[in-house]
């Protein structure tokens, strides 16, 4: 009855998001097989709260399963995620000097200068952001006319 098919780990972590077609050979590439005259997504659902474990011929803990869906799809993993990734050997640590900006362009270690830079750029897009918040007027889209000075203090006097 359903195309698509998401399984989330404690915390809620995507173990797997994709086609229903797939879900098993997924986890049947991870070591994972299903027991005959079980349901699929309730043993999955069980490996995933730790009240099962899983059976095949690999030795895969339900805490494993979120990192194996990140480096199966390529998704960067993320630096508190990191330190588990390497203890359980599935991936070197990644070199900092390398990593992406969050505009997507790749760098080598900047230099003082250029964080330095780099900051003043980013310090002086704020502040020019704050001054158009601050004193140009937003477009008003609700059409409401707010009363003058003088008219909001006659309502005040009145109440």
């Amino acid at each position: 009855m359903f195309d698509d098919l998401i399984l989330l780990a404690k915390g809620g972590l995507t173990v797997y998001h994709g086609s229903v077609k797939k879900v098993e050979e997924y986890f049947a590439d991870l070591g994972i097989n299903i027991p005959k005259r079980i349901n699929p997504p309730d043993y999955f659902i069980d490996i995933l709260e730790g009240i099962a474990v899983p059976s095949g011929s690999s030795e895969v803990s339900y805490k494993e399963l979120p990192l194996r869906w990140m480096l199966h799809n390529g998704y960067p993993i993320p630096p508190d995620m990191q330190q588990n990734a390497a203890q359980l050997g599935m991936f070197e640590t990644a070199n900092p000097a390398r990593e992406k900006d969050p505009d997507g362009s790749s760098h080598e270690e900047r230099s003082f200068a250029g964080e330095l830079w780099h900051d003043v750029i980013n310090a002086m897009e704020l502040k020019g952001e704050k001054i158009r918040l601050n004193f140009f007027k937003s477009k008003d889209l609700s059409e409401r006319k707010t009363p003058g000075i003088f008219k909001q203090y006659k309502y005040f006097l009145i109440r």
